[in-house]
């Protein structure tokens, strides 16, 4: 598990290695601005929306890196590129901030 700041100040990773780690989820401020190359697969991952950054660079990278959810229950099994648990999921924006009102 990675702590929520784990990649605090990280302004360029192009590669990460994550496969095998019992991951469920990646922290919120994973540096995928130029990232190049990501392994994942062979964790468990809970396809909530806080993987909905990792569906659009999968999607935006058409890389044979793919994985599967494994929970929630109904979505075990479907590609994280792919799954329905993710498709309603909103983007943070760069402009956004936590607690600011609209």
């Amino acid at each position: 598990q990675f702590a929520d700041n784990a990649f605090a100040g990280v302004t360029v990773l192009k590669t990460a290695h994550l496969e095998n780690n019992r991951l469920t989820q990646l922290p919120r401020n994973f540096p995928f601005d130029k990232m190049e190359t990501l392994t994942i697969s062979r964790n468990p991952w809970h396809c909530n929306c806080q993987l909905a950054p990792l569906r659009k660079w999968l999607k935006g990278n058409r890389t044979r890196a793919e994985d599967s959810c494994s929970t929630p229950a109904q979505y075990r099994g479907q590609p994280i590129r792919d799954t329905p648990a993710l498709r309603s999921c909103k983007l943070p924006t760069k402009r956004s901030r936590k607690g600011s009102r609209h």
